[in-house]
């Protein structure tokens, strides 16, 4: 057996979901997660009875946005890893102390991470991504986004290992056969969604999002579409700013604001009754999600602000591409795909093939294991 130690932050259930994908494909490999699974976040998915690997919980505290853990050395000299991957942050002190101290002291580790900043560089993401590369014995990037940044601060190429982004696609993929035509019938009924067209949006509903962008694109199509109705599933900072605005611009009878949905199996019904997925920008996991129940994806252009899972996206094959803060260019991008039901098959048809076969867990896992052992 192979010891393995990995240092993250929090447990949801996609982290939760790819570790014991790592374990299924090795069963040589002993893997102990050290995560904070007593935090309060939304995120945090952390039940015992859902991993089948070792979890040692790493309380995190945050002073003025900088992460600080106690007893991570001993607890890891405890269990002696043959491997040890931390997860890339620039603000957690504490690990960035304890890396120094092991790249003094010739102990090799690795560490995982986007390896890019949402909106650009800084300079102390720079260092921190430069002493990375240094420091570290490989670095595993999501993207090869990040891979380029490594490589234009000077990291040497054969430590960057490109692992990319997934979720269990097999799950959704699964409840979505679950559901027959008269099922979903039934549903729109229920919600009053029949003879609609549905533009759905499944976020954390925060600044960097750009949330707003969707109300001023409904206000728009409002009177020309009366047939299309906007559905945002999704909690956070901005709900209930989201939710005046609605009220306000008259828009209730378009835009349908319900709140955070965690269960899959209600999501599934809400995936399989909508046309097309968007995001008005900075798309993460949300794109693995709607490409396994076959929802093509519509977002901006603007690769700085872009997350590392912008990847996995092919304009005009996948998906469909606006140009940033362009309204006008946003509100086109939808109609193309609402009014072309062939376009929408298309892009539906390679939505799913992404994510089965060219960006799967079963790839990115096996990426991983590959990179480790390498």
């Amino acid at each position: 057996m192979k010891k393995l130690v990995v240092i993250t932050n929090l447990l949801p259930h996609y982290q939760i979901n790819f570790f014991n994908k790592l374990i299924e494909i090795n069963h040589k490999l002993d893997l102990t997660v050290f995560a904070d699974i007593e935090c309060n976040s939304s995120l945090n998915n952390y039940k015992e009875e859902l991993c089948n690997f070792n979890v040692i919980n790493s309380p995190m505290k945050n002073r003025k946005g900088i992460v600080f853990r106690k007893s991570i050395k001993k607890k890891i000299d405890d269990i002696n890893p043959d491997y040890i991957v931390f997860y890339g942050s620039p603000r957690e002190f504490s690990l960035s102390t304890l890396m120094i101290y092991y790249w003094l002291t010739s102990r090799k580790f690795n560490v995982h991470g986007m390896f890019h900043r949402i909106g650009g560089q800084t300079l102390f993401s720079k260092t921190y991504y430069r002493f990375i590369g240094l420091a570290a014995n490989k670095c595993f990037t999501y993207s090869r986004k990040g891979a380029e940044v490594l490589l234009d601060l000077g990291v040497k190429s054969r430590k960057i290992k490109i692992i990319g982004t997934a979720i269990d696609e097999k799950k959704s993929i699964y409840h979505k056969s679950q559901i027959n035509e008269e099922m979903l019938n039934d549903f729109k009924k229920e919600n009053g969604l029949l003879n609609k067209k549905l533009i759905l949006q499944v976020v954390r509903l925060s600044r960097i999002k750009k949330p707003d962008m969707l109300l001023k694109v409904a206000i728009r199509l409002q009177k020309s579409h009366p047939d299309i109705m906007f559905v945002i599933i999704g909690g956070g900072e901005l709900y209930e700013e989201m939710q005046d605005e609605i009220q306000k611009l008259g828009l209730s009878d378009a835009v349908l604001l319900l709140g955070p949905i965690y269960n899959e199996e209600i999501l599934s019904y809400w995936f399989s009754a909508a046309s097309v997925f968007v995001m008005p920008t900075c798309i993460g996991l949300s794109a693995h999600h709607a490409f396994s129940y076959s929802l093509p994806v519509i977002t901006d252009d603007d690769l700085l602000n872009q997350a590392s899972e912008f990847e996995i996206l092919a304009d005009g094959l996948n998906c469909l591409l606006y140009e940033a803060g362009n309204i006008k260019s946003f509100e086109e991008k939808i109609l193309a795909i609402i009014d072309d039901p062939c376009l929408q098959s298309f892009l539906s048809k390679n939505a799913l093939h992404t994510v089965k076969y060219v960006h799967s867990l079963d790839d990115k896992c096996q990426n991983y294991l590959n990179a480790l052992f390498d």
